[in-house]
């Protein structure tokens, strides 16, 4: 059962994010806490940032290396073939794109360069069931941020917060009195924050822009960093499906390969039919952004819906066909069947972008 995933964008840059993802992987397991982890993050986010990631779509007076979302894509890509636990998406695209609201912010070239380390708050957060959303409210002419923001993911020791809030992009350094910040990790093993903001004041020059088009930013900046976690995901699952058909290869059982088990041949076989379809779908998708079409958001919305029955599907698999094995945290499949879970819920899950599709539909 031979096979070997074609990337969605090959190239250089994504023989560079493979390789460092790969490293990246084999230095976190032989990690052995949390805290270990955490300061081995630091350090990979520290070269990525040195390799220029963040500043490839910027343009050059920003500071930027000015290249195509396509670079950017490669990228994603190439990380996602060892499951590189960083916010590619969100530093990346998101906030540069977001920031593209204030032309010439100085944030930019600090983004850029690695100096600002951004956690950006999208509209619709994920918020705690019993815990307070986030709101402004004026108080003597002067607003305030209150409320929690549960499971945001974000960068090492994050200096600001990007927030989208009531037609305003807010930016605040993370630093701010009445800002509070309980720092967790994923089961994929990228950082989170559950944000508390404590009637926060609001001066002025944090309020970065208003109106439709910090709305429309939001909406791309979402569409952005789901399209490039569709691709990350798509050749997570492209090598999840290699390893698979490698262990099933050469694992011995009774006196033969586990591959010539035909219940495991047809389960092999049933990935590769989602993985395609899957792939397909974010091929589109990526095509649209590029092009700026202007119904690419209907390919993105597309495209992670699938992903959310497809990376499941892809994952579970995996792990039935590794055996016991395929519960170890030591196992590379292991690891790429759950980034391929969580990706669902990064921008979107399934049920957020079905609710799109079928609020146009109606319109």
């Amino acid at each position: 059962m031979p096979f070997t995933a074609t990337p969605l964008v090959a190239g250089d840059a994504f023989d560079q994010a493979s390789r460092i993802a790969a490293e990246a992987d084999a230095g976190l397991a032989q990690r052995p806490d949390a805290a270990a982890e955490a300061a081995f993050l630091a350090q990979c986010w520290a070269q990525v940032v040195e390799l220029g990631w963040p500043a490839t779509i910027l343009a050059e007076e920003d500071g930027g290396a000015g290249g195509s979302f396509s670079d950017l894509a490669a990228l994603a890509g190439g990380a996602g073939r060892a499951a590189l636990p960083l916010p590619l998406a969100a530093a990346c695209a998101v906030v540069p794109h977001l920031l593209g609201a204030v032309p010439g912010h100085p944030l930019l070239a600090e983004t850029a360069a690695g100096a600002a380390r951004i956690c950006a708050i999208l509209p619709g957060a994920a918020t705690d069931p019993d815990a307070p959303p986030l709101r402004l409210a004026g108080n003597n002419g002067t607003l305030r941020l209150s409320g929690q923001v549960a499971g945001a993911e974000m960068p090492p020791d994050p200096t600001h917060l990007l927030i989208v809030l009531d037609d305003r992009l807010l930016l605040l350094p993370s630093t701010t009195r009445g800002i509070s910040c309980v720092v967790a990790q994923r089961i994929d093993r990228r950082l989170a924050g559950d944000w508390s903001f404590d009637s926060v004041p609001i001066p002025s020059d944090a309020v970065l822009a208003r109106g439709e088009e910090v709305e429309r930013r939001a909406e791309e900046a979402r569409d952005l960093g789901a399209v490039l976690t569709c691709v990350e995901a798509t050749e997570a699952a492209g090598a999840l499906i290699e390893q698979t058909i490698a262990h099933l290869s050469t694992r011995v059982q009774f006196g033969a390969p586990l591959g010539t088990n035909q219940a495991l041949r047809h389960r092999v076989a049933e990935m590769y039919v989602e993985y395609e379809t899957l792939r397909g779908l974010v091929g589109a998708a990526l095509k649209a952004v590029e092009q700026a079409d202007r119904d690419a958001w209907r390919s993105v919305a597309f495209a992670k819906l699938r992903l959310g029955h497809a990376g499941r599907s892809i994952a579970e698999a995996a792990i039935q066909c590794h055996g016991g094995m395929g519960l170890t945290d030591g196992l590379p499949a292991t690891r790429l069947a759950r980034r391929l879970i969580m990706a669902e819920y990064d921008y979107g899950d399934r049920f957020f972008h079905a609710r799109r599709l079928l609020a146009a539909k109606r319109h």
